[in-house]
């Protein structure tokens, strides 16, 4: 099968002065070069340049294989990644492991307990309506953007792709589950990004559980597309609930796999728990996807915009002038943002009406300022809290995004590329975020650093916006 390729530095396997040369295989890819074939025998996969592409228990016959892979070049998916293509007949294309054995006990939580609905629509578990706000819309465009930057860096799509040959949840290394955490919690930040030296999230650490807000957790976990893995995975947030709260109300659970998510709501009120959850919903595109929309993507979004007591609290940790202004300062200022009294009625901030601070919040652009003016009274304080529910990136809050995408030049750049209606300063604009100076190579970028480090090196997004 091999014979076909032109020179020997395309050989599987080249051995230079005999066997005293040969140290034996290395679990450690080479430099990076012009081709590599590595066979996995545990998993029975052919991989070319570090991605799966072949099984080895069907390998395609010698035109095929050189079909797929020449120096013509080789096969690419939409984000760029060498790739096993689309056309490949499915018994030469490598195979994904089936879903983990379950075991009873892991279902006993899931169905001892009041199961109110098992494919709930997100709108209904929120009780809001199923049409997208603007405000949300720019959030989930956001936040496909960034998924979509994801899968175009060459680091991150490589562990995707492993991700995906995974048996089960033991098997995620630490850059897997950072990559996992990040693309699920992302959107329950304050959506508020720039430079290191003005906002700064800090990267999360690992668990099995993740609090992201006070109501909601996440749980990495694999194969979730499999009923009995979902139901495990219910189970296990709906534990971690009942243990970690004590306090009626409502809480969500998220089981993430990086290719699907769902949501669990579980109601705890004095005598009672009951819970429900949505299907297992698609959320990381397909490497060969012509939309960068899926519905987990928007469920996500979605669950991270609703309103959020400590937003203001969380917002005020961020800022880089809080964060290096000492550690008095930084207490002291939590402490201010924290408490329940508000300015003496003598003053003028409580005759201005809450709809005024709003829009005097709006046209402020630095994070500091907007974090300065909710420190004033617990009325201006939630006129900010409403402003910082939209997004701000570099100064520009995001008004709307375009109900489609612009073709951009480059091919599939509208995957992980979009526009922004925005204002600053009260003048409107136009934010591009994720385009590189290809549409415009006048525009100044900016680079917003985000909380995802890989191979110690940080994960950012530019920004371009006209004058």
């Amino acid at each position: 099968m091999l014979d076909g390729l032109k020179s020997p530095s395309h050989s599987l396997l080249l051995i230079e002065g005999g066997d005293e040369n040969f140290h034996g295989p290395s679990q450690l890819r080479p430099e990076p070069c012009g081709w590599t074939y590595e066979i996995d025998l545990d998993r029975n996969i052919f991989h070319v340049c570090g991605m799966p592409f072949f099984s080895l228990e069907c390998l395609p016959d010698d035109a095929v294989f050189l079909q797929y892979i020449s120096d013509d070049g080789i096969t690419a998916d939409h984000y760029g990644h060498a790739a096993c293509p689309l056309e490949c007949p499915p018994e030469n294309r490598y195979k994904k492991p089936t879903p983990p054995i379950v075991h009873n006990s892991e279902l006993e939580t899931y169905q001892s307990l009041m199961c109110t609905g098992s494919q709930v629509a997100l709108s209904d578990l929120l009780a809001v309506s199923d049409g997208l706000s603007q405000d949300e819309h720019v959030r989930v465009t956001l936040l496909e953007v960034m998924i979509g930057q994801c899968m175009f860096s060459s680091a991150i799509g490589r562990e995707i792709y492993e991700i995906e040959l995974l048996n089960d949840h033991n098997q995620i290394t630490d850059d897997q589950w950072s990559i996992a955490c990040f693309m699920a919690s992302i959107t329950f930040i304050p959506q508020m990004f720039d430079d290191i030296q003005c906002i700064y999230h800090c990267k999360l650490k690992r668990k099995e559980f993740t609090w992201v807000r006070e109501d909601t957790v996440v749980y990495i976990a694999t194969h979730l597309y499999d009923e009995r893995c979902l139901q495990a995975s219910v189970s296990r947030l709906i534990n971690v609930i009942l243990e970690q709260t004590n306090h009626s109300g409502h809480y969500f659970g998220i089981a993430f796999s990086v290719f699907h998510c769902a949501v669990v709501k579980v109601v705890k009120n004095a005598h009672t728990m009951s819970f429900s959850h949505t299907s297992a919903l698609q959320f990381l595109p397909s490497f060969y996807a012509d939309s960068p929309s899926t519905p987990g993507i928007t469920a996500l979004a979605r669950l991270g915009y609703r309103i959020d007591p400590a937003l203001f609290r969380r917002a005020l940790e961020a800022c880089h002038y809080v964060r290096y202004s000492g550690i008095y300062l930084k207490e002291s200022l939590v402490q201010r943002a924290d408490r329940s009294d508000d300015m003496p009625p003598t003053t003028i901030c409580p005759t201005l009406p809450l709809e005024l601070w709003r829009e005097i919040a709006c046209y402020l652009t630095h994070p500091f300022h907007l974090i300065v003016l909710g420190l004033v009274s617990r009325l201006c304080r939630q006129a900010v809290s409403m402003v910082l529910r939209c997004t701000h990136l570099c100064g520009y809050r995001l008004v709307s995004a375009p109900q489609e995408r612009p073709e951009y030049r480059k091919e599939n750049l509208s995957l992980r590329a979009a526009s922004f209606s925005a204002v600053r300063n009260g003048i409107p604009t136009t934010v591009d975020v994720g385009v590189t100076g290809m549409l415009n190579d006048r525009l100044p970028e900016q680079r917003m650093i985000i909380p995802l480090e890989i191979k110690d090196s940080y994960f950012h997004l530019t920004l371009s916006a006209d004058p």
